[in-house]
């Protein structure tokens, strides 16, 4: 094992020797090099684990980031152009190194996650009364369905008629309290009931409070039906991870299937949610599906990466790197109306609070009609360069390791639920910034702190 882990500083000298010029013409010969050497690292991190659970923390991380940050290289290998460079001339300058530094950075993370051994799982049962955390998920369930608004229920935000996709106004802070009450409520869930799985998921399922069964069923399919699949995907990330983790294994092939289907699924809803309001959305769909190469069903993740060249040809050349600056706006999220109160008192402007403000502010200036996103890489690298981006990463992978152990051991109320709000984001964090966590995991431990009542903890 020791041999196994050593393999990935070797394959970090590999890169080095292989590193491109910063700017530079698309060469594939090099982008060949970086896929194989992900591929090789990605056999040896699946050789270090002992976990027979699929449906983990780090395998839908490295799914996510593979696809942001490897699928237009695997693209252009096969001859397939990324409708983007077709119209963003400079980006194919960057690719190149783009990828080399993705590549580098997610060996360092691979790194640090499997610096930490695995420790054996541990039996603990929990007895928690979470009514209170119920109720109060409820109350800002029905305020946000109250105060969304028609244009929300109609799905207008994907029909082109504006809009936001979590309602407007008062109404997203409402939506922002459900969303975390739920995922927090899962957490609590099945911790509560882990002991009561007899061999068959359905009858386990019947052990449950059918409350919030109800609850969180109703919020999913209220959600997929506007066509919004992010908020949905969250809470299905968040107990398909803790019932892996918890209850019982997932095997390669149930995951494989659960991945497949979702897929699917969500592309369709994804091509029918601008449909009339009086066609059903799947259909919808299904009638729009026109899949011309394999790529179409995640090229929507994968066009995230254009957000890291975008980056790259901006920072340090014509603007200095941020130095934490573009993080400054996650951790003031934490109090409600703080950035509000912060821009005020600040010179700073609006698309300068994050990395996604600024790469949108990079290709349409402060007058956008659209929203660029950002990217993990492209995230640390605008804020500490080519070193931030290997130091950051190896500390990613030691924290989400911190996480996966947790989840075996079990001794800890609140880590259990910081994991559990870290899984809800997992899959899609490759597509956005280092922090976009921070605040699930924060305002989810003083949820489950303020309104639930641990009534024993025994083994």
């Amino acid at each position: 094992m020791k041999l196994l882990k050593l393999l990935f500083l070797i394959l970090i000298v590999v890169l080095f020797i292989f590193m491109p010029d910063f700017k530079s013409h698309l060469n594939k010969d090099f982008l060949l090099v970086y896929l194989i050497v992900f591929i090789a690292a990605l056999v040896i991190h699946f050789l270090l684990q002992k976990d027979k659970n699929w449906f983990r923390l780090d395998v839908l991380f490295l799914i996510g980031f593979a696809i942001v940050h490897f699928q237009w290289s695997l693209m252009i290998l096969n001859g397939v152009s990324p409708i983007y460079l077709q119209y963003i001339y400079y980006i194919s300058d960057y690719i190149t190194f783009g990828t080399w530094l993705s590549t580098i950075s997610i060996l360092m993370w691979m790194l640090g996650y499997n610096l930490i051994p695995l420790k054996k799982r541990e039996k603990i049962t929990y007895s928690i009364n979470y009514k209170k955390l119920f109720w109060f998920t409820l109350l800002f369930f029905l305020l946000f369905l109250m105060t969304a608004g028609s244009g929300f229920f109609a799905g207008s935000v994907y029909k082109g008629e504006g809009g936001s996709a979590t309602g407007a106004g008062i109404s997203v802070y409402f939506q922002l309290l459900a969303q975390i009450g739920i995922l927090a409520l899962t957490s609590v869930v099945v911790l509560n009931n882990k002991d009561n799985y007899k061999g068959s998921m359905l009858l386990w399922l019947k052990t449950i409070d059918k409350k919030y069964l109800l609850l969180m069923v109703s919020y999913i399919l209220i959600f997929l039906s506007v066509g919004d699949r992010g908020t949905s995907i969250q809470i299905l990330m968040t107990f398909l991870i803790l019932f892996g983790s918890l209850i019982r294994p997932i095997s390669l092939k149930e995951f494989s299937i659960i991945i497949v289907t979702g897929a699917i699924v969500m592309t369709l809803i994804g091509l029918g949610r601008s449909a009339k309001s009086d066609e059903n959305i799947l259909l919808a769909g299904a009638n729009r599906a026109n899949l011309s190469t394999n790529y179409d069903i995640t090229i929507e993740l994968a066009n995230s990466a254009r957000t890291l060249y975008s980056a790259l040809n901006n920072v340090p050349q014509k603007h200095d790197y941020f130095y934490g600056d573009l993080w400054i706006a996650k951790f003031l999220a934490l109090i409600p109306m703080s950035q509000n109160i912060y821009m005020q008192l600040s010179d700073v402007k609006p698309y300068e609070l994050g990395s996604a403000g600024y790469i949108t502010y990079l290709r349409f200036g402060e007058h956008a009609h659209s929203g660029e996103g950002t990217s993990l890489i492209a995230d640390i690298y605008l804020n500490f360069g080519i070193t931030g981006s290997l130091v950051f990463m190896f500390l990613l992978g030691l924290f989400m390791k911190k996480l996966q152990n947790e989840l075996n051991t079990q001794k800890n109320l609140y880590w259990l639920i910081s994991a559990g709000m870290f899984a809800s984001l997992v899959f899609y964090m490759s597509r956005s910034n280092l922090f976009v966590t921070l605040r699930p995991i924060i305002w989810g431990i003083l949820l489950v702190y303020l309104f639930t009542k641990k009534e024993n903890n025994q083994k």
